[in-house]
């Protein structure tokens, strides 16, 4: 059962995030949300579900919801990404609802981003380094589900398939501090031995399967440079997790193509149409950045990615 110290203000934007055990940047990753809060002149609440933190993270939490006008915050005992940030989030009150990662400190021109988008008053979804979304778009689609990974994903398609989406991701890689990988912060949530390790690599390969609707064939495009024999072993652990996606009471949401090619799609024709120009950010042309192996991917995966890659100025660049 989650404890919930509750906030007296009702708040415009709720920030909303999952912890755990992020003490080496926690502290960092709320004072930079809270200068992004203050920036837009609304009211606003900070919301972090934490469970179960064992490195001081949950000490920081504590200290800071003790004055509810920093922090909101939601204990509970399950490792599990999509189920914390979903209790964030249903305990938050705002209307828009900006999720953010507590092991990154955000650059505080994403204030005015953010302010921009609150003065757009859409359903659209914000991506860029730190996103945004109505809370009437995340109630239409059903909220995050309890994936321990892909998680967003799987959310941010179903609301881009119905309401859309206004891009713009930066090609500054000094834009945040600097993002942990996804395999460091799956592993904060696994203590003991390497076979625990290896159990949530592997259920975490089976969430990413169901929250981005992958088939392996997919998951192998993405892996087409590894050597042979790797990617045979790839292949066989691809094939179990994709079993045990299908076992899982989540199923895929089903929106066509699969929802990565979705979600990376539309933020491609966003960029290319030029609707960030209506949120008049003093930031350069917005590009997406992408891995050297989401790239081959998309090479084969995506139809129109010739137009994409060719497209002038460059709307698509290499991390």
């Amino acid at each position: 059962m989650a404890h919930v110290c509750r906030m007296p203000e009702k708040a415009q934007v709720s920030f909303c995030a999952t912890n755990l055990n992020t003490v080496d940047r926690l502290s960092a990753s709320l004072d930079s949300v809270e200068r992004l809060g203050r920036a837009l002149r609304v009211p606003f609440e900070i919301v972090v579900s934490d469970g179960p933190s064992d490195d001081g993270a949950r000490g920081v939490l504590e200290e800071r919801a003790r004055d509810p006008a920093r922090l909101r915050l939601v204990v509970h005992s399950r490792r599990n990404r999509g189920f914390g940030r979903r209790l964030a989030y249903e305990a938050s009150q705002g209307s828009t609802i900006v999720p953010f990662d507590t092991s990154l400190a955000y650059a505080p021109e994403y204030g005015q981003l953010l302010g921009s988008y609150l003065a757009q008053a859409t359903d659209r979804m914000l991506f860029s380094e730190i996103c945004a979304l109505s809370r009437r778009s995340i109630e239409s689609v059903g909220g995050w589900r309890d994936l321990v990974g892909g998680e967003d994903i799987d959310l941010y398609a179903r609301i881009i398939s119905k309401f859309g989406v206004i891009a713009w991701p930066t090609a500054s890689r000094a834009s945040q501090a600097v993002r942990m990988s996804s395999f460091d912060r799956q592993m904060r949530y696994v203590k003991g031995p390497a076979t625990r390790r290896f159990r949530r690599i592997y259920e975490v390969q089976r969430d990413q399967i169901i929250g981005a609707n992958f088939g392996v064939r997919d998951l192998m495009l993405f892996n087409r440079s590894k050597p042979m024999g790797q990617r045979a072993l790839l292949r066989l652990f691809f094939a179990v997790a994709f079993v045990g996606s299908r076992m899982r009471s989540i199923k895929p949401a089903k929106l066509g193509q699969n929802n990565y090619l979705i979600f990376r799609e539309a933020i491609l024709q966003s960029i290319r149409t030029g609707d960030f120009s209506a949120l008049r950010w003093d930031r350069p042309t917005p590009v997406l950045l992408l891995t050297p192996d989401e790239m081959s991917y998309l090479r084969v995966a995506l139809p129109r990615w010739a137009e994409y890659e060719a497209a002038s100025p460059p709307i698509v660049g290499a991390k």
